[in-house]
């Protein structure tokens, strides 16, 4: 019983985090929400992996997951770049369409996932996970608000937007978290950006980078993509 309790949990945790994050996005606050989002996504990897490792990864689990995610990663983020930059009628069905994308990608992600419950995980997700997607957006305004003030801010607000909107419905190859067992150079490089990722974001002087590196994650898709075309290659997704 404690076993199929404890991935819950994890979730409980993220839910929590969107919920305050959001009342923090309410009251102007946003720096602290984009790190109670991050926080969120941290725990919402981890249920993911808590029910793998005892062996609890059910059909209410995902469920209960991605209802949980369109709090913390769809709600929260769409709301926190209206209030911050979107604050028009335009605006705001900008911030509506990122949050109808990322609940699209969610009904996606789960169609699959129950369709290939007993399948091996894959390297790959098929579109930008939406927790990703939140990181990048959230990040984006902390990064705005402590060391980008610019006229540009808000037409980039909207690029950006869309372009997560975007990727989130795509089918465009993400990497998954890296193996850390394992030892070929493509592994070894994931590793190496993962634990960039984790130094970034906890070290104060170096917070602004952490947003740069996951737009790199994004754009690494997007190239991944555009070589994938002209090869012609086809992957297996998670």
């Amino acid at each position: 019983m404690c076993r199929a309790i404890l991935p819950n949990l994890f979730t409980i945790g993220n839910l929590f985090c969107g919920f305050v994050a959001i009342h923090y996005i309410l009251h102007g606050k946003m720096i602290p929400a984009a790190q109670l989002i991050l926080l969120g996504a941290a725990l919402d990897k981890m249920d993911g992996f808590i029910a793998r490792l005892v062996g609890k990864d059910s059909a209410f689990g995902i469920e209960f997951d991605s209802l949980v995610d369109i709090c913390t990663f769809g709600i929260g983020p769409a709301l926190m770049i209206y209030l911050s930059y979107l604050n028009t009628g335009w605006g705001l069905i900008i911030a509506f369409v990122y949050l109808l994308c990322g609940a699209l990608r969610l009904a996606r992600f789960n169609t699959v996932s129950h369709e290939n419950m007993d399948d091996e995980k894959s390297d790959f997700y098929m579109g930008l996970p939406i927790p990703m997607a939140a990181i990048c957006l959230t990040q984006y305004v902390a990064f705005a608000e402590r060391s980008f003030a610019s006229p540009h801010t808000v037409p980039l607000a909207v690029s950006l937007v869309l372009l997560l909107s975007f990727v989130m419905l795509s089918r465009f190859d993400y990497d998954t978290m890296p193996n850390f067992r394992a030892n070929s150079p493509r592994d070894r490089l994931k590793q190496i950006y993962f634990l960039g990722l984790v130094t970034l974001m906890i070290h104060p002087r170096t917070q602004d980078y952490f947003f740069v590196l996951i737009m790199i994650y994004i754009l690494i898709g997007l190239y991944r993509r555009v070589v994938s075309v002209f090869r012609d290659e086809v992957t297996q997704h998670a």
